[in-house]
């Protein structure tokens, strides 16, 4: 086993469990007499971002892996996604009668997590993967920065709604990177 593949085994782990996380609550979450947009719309972002991560670990193959990298790669990224998986899907969703409530219930803790989630990725793709100050995903991070300040201290829905619509744009646009950067598997 290489290293990469003993590091993406741990990065599969987590990320295994966000989606099982998310899955398992999309039946409560989309109960149509329950359903918010905006909190469906995050639900939706979290799982399509997990897979995006798990795709983008193949450009990280050829980096030199130490428990350093390893732990902040592991614990920071995938360890807040994870946190926001059970943030947006409690432990029992069934018991959830209004998820607008329950999403303004916990929007500081969701956006305070993105915040840290989005200075943690930037921080790692400096320190760990060397990535430049001004690359196209360093654009993402700066939109998906000012999003995440603005939920934080916005208390009005449509606000909110606008964020929503916003960062799962923001989510497009990382599906299009994605679906352009196709793994050399050789």
């Amino acid at each position: 086993m290489s290293m990469f593949e003993f590091v993406l085994t741990g990065f599969t782990l987590v990320l295994a469990l966000v989606i099982t996380r998310i899955l398992a609550g999309l039946r409560w979450i989309l109960s149509s007499d329950r359903i918010y947009w905006v909190h469906t719309t995050h639900v939706v972002c979290l799982l399509i971002l997990t897979s995006l991560i798990w795709w983008v670990l193949w450009f990280q193959r050829d980096n030199t892996w130490d428990y350093l990298s390893f732990a902040w790669n592991l614990l920071i990224g995938p360890g807040i996604m994870y946190f926001l998986a059970v943030l947006l899907v409690p432990d029992q969703p069934r018991r959830i009668r209004n998820w607008r409530i329950y999403f303004y219930s916990i929007r500081r803790l969701l956006y305070g997590s993105l915040l840290m989630m989005v200075v943690a990725a930037f921080v790692g793709g400096v320190l760990f993967n060397h990535l430049p100050g001004f690359h196209p995903v360093q654009l993402l991070f700066a939109v998906a920065l000012a999003l995440a300040t603005t939920g934080w201290f916005a208390t009005s829905a449509r606000i909110h709604g606008a964020l929503a619509i916003l960062i799962a744009t923001i989510v497009a646009v990382a599906v299009v990177f994605a679906a352009r950067s196709t793994p050399d598997l050789q």
